[in-house]
């Protein structure tokens, strides 16, 4: 109830002049609305989401004025800035850090990538695509995630044209915080800057890096001795068999040397090395243990999976912007609620749950949920969301929990975040 305040809500469109005078269509029922359809099944198009509005409203609107509500430049403002608040409220932890030992100085592990999907044709103009013949037009979300505390750390929507990298945050924000990010993120400038401020991080790095070899940590074939030696030229000597741990030497964009770590493993799959840079210190975090942390980055593809499979973020038939922004903002939140939900289950009753389970079940819970919080003294929804905790944690709990243990999320200690436990 303090976070689902129809006179804050309400005030926010005001603020974006999306509510400019009193109409039927409401815009905190209307929020509500749409966090309830487009995280409840598949919505085809946007008659499924006026039908929804008038079921939660009593009203009886009619498609057209409904629609431009939905056409108004506001509507997209309003759905941002409701969606930053409800993001900046909705947040439950999820995981913890061990006491002591590996990973123990962090109180965030930041998973960094953009997800990308195409529009309508018609707004090539607005949100061009990367892929002209394929997509002429898509967007993209670039997407800051801490994995321990299941918080969107910010998200940024643009044309599927920009570029990545002006999206990541910065050094200071990543305070005792570990930094994940793919090899469309790596920059030996922003690395020798997060090794300036002591930001610790893992970078997956591209196949055209060729730094050189200060010394190398792990044996080389035929007993080499690659320090000065090129990467590149190293390959032949590197191991098959296990990780090379190797320290390098760079140079920034304006000359300037800096060493980090470069962690180098064969994929048999690929038949290419593969590497990942960091500054996580030899002695805390060997080879196997960077690697193991590295693969904790999938968790953000499974949430931009979510998003896409349960929570209709997809492009819909419309040429305009501001409803593709609106509805796409939308989507974040009906996400972002599920997951709440489902990290206050695993809190409260002392279960692993699972989000992919609790995205899929949010069909049968959110519509009561939603109904109560459109009442004006939110009757019913203590009940409402007790049976919707107490149904997750008979049917959302994760498949395998020990098999997260060994080789899944948990594999470097993680435990799962239980409330007074």
């Amino acid at each position: 109830t303090r976070i689902f305040q129809d006179n804050v809500l309400n005030q926010l469109a005001r603020n974006c002049r999306f509510l400019q005078r009193e109409r039927k269509v409401d815009p905190f029922t209307l929020m509500l609305s749409m966090i309830t359809t487009l995280g409840s099944g598949k919505v085809e198009s946007l008659a499924d989401l006026h039908r929804s509005y008038n079921f939660l409203s009593g009203e009886n609107v009619a498609y057209k004025p409904f629609h431009n509500q939905l056409a108004k430049p506001a509507f997209a403002d309003f759905m941002r800035h409701a969606a930053e608040y409800l993001l900046e409220r909705l947040i439950q932890q999820s995981l913890k850090v061990p006491l002591k030992g590996a990973f123990s100085e962090f109180k965030r592990i930041v998973l960094q990538d953009g997800s990308s999907f195409a529009v309508k044709d018609t707004l090539s103009a607005v949100y061009p695509g990367r892929f002209h013949t394929i997509s002429p037009a898509a967007v993209e979300l670039h997407v800051s995630y801490d994995v321990l505390n299941d918080k969107l750390e910010a998200v940024k929507l643009t044309e599927d044209t920009a570029g990545e990298r002006s999206y990541l945050p910065t050094a200071e924000q990543l305070t005792d915080t570990l930094l994940l990010a793919d090899a469309g993120y790596f920059s030996r400038d922003y690395i020798a800057s997060l090794i300036q401020t002591r930001a610790r991080f893992i970078i997956k790095a591209g196949g055209k890096i060729n730094p050189v070899i200060a010394c190398c940590h792990t044996p080389s074939k035929k007993r080499k001795n690659l320090s000065g030696v090129k990467l590149k030229s190293a390959l032949p000597y590197l191991s098959k068999k296990q990780p090379n741990d190797l320290m390098v030497q760079w140079q920034t964009k304006k000359g300037d040397d800096f060493t980090c770590r470069l962690i180098v493993t064969w994929n048999p799959v690929t038949k290419r090395f593969q590497t990942l840079v960091t500054n996580l210190p030899r002695s805390r975090y060997h080879p196997a243990r960077v690697i193991e942390a590295y693969r904790l980055r999938w968790q953000i593809e499974l949430l931009f999976k979510e998003w896409k499979s349960y929570a209709n973020l997809k492009g819909f038939n419309t040429g305009k912007p501001q409803i593709v922004e609106g509805l796409i903002w939308g989507s974040l939140m009906a996400a972002t609620l599920k997951r709440y939900l489902a990290c206050c289950t695993q809190a409260l009753c002392q279960v692993e749950i699972s989000t992919r389970k609790v995205a899929m079940c949010g069909i049968h819970v959110l519509i009561d949920i939603v109904k109560a919080l459109t009442c004006p003294q939110k009757s019913g929804l203590h009940d409402a969301i007790t049976k919707a905790l107490n149904y997750f944690k008979d049917n959302a709990r994760r498949a395998h929990p020990k098999r997260d243990r060994l080789k899944g999320r948990l594999k470097i200690g993680l435990v799962p975040y239980f409330a007074n436990a």
